[in-house]
């Protein structure tokens, strides 16, 4: 088992959490305040946040699966 990448990929799925709660976070905010003049933007990045959220817990998921399955 390589802990190097069991580390990344715990580290990983720590921040993906992090953004997975970030992410509804704004686009509910966002939602509230329709008639602000940054409402499109702010629904565009919490949407660019929650893909970002799953981008990094694959990532972390296949870290972890790699130092565990993979032969040296």
């Amino acid at each position: 088992m390589n802990k190097n990448f069991f580390r990344m990929g715990l580290k990983n799925i720590a921040q993906s959490i992090f953004f997975m709660f970030l992410g509804p976070t704004l686009m509910f905010q966002s939602l509230n305040n329709k008639e602000h003049p940054w409402f499109l933007f702010i629904f565009i990045l919490s949407i660019l946040v929650c893909l970002f959220a799953i981008y990094k817990g694959v990532k972390g998921l296949k870290n972890i699966m790699n130092s565990i399955f993979k032969k040296n």
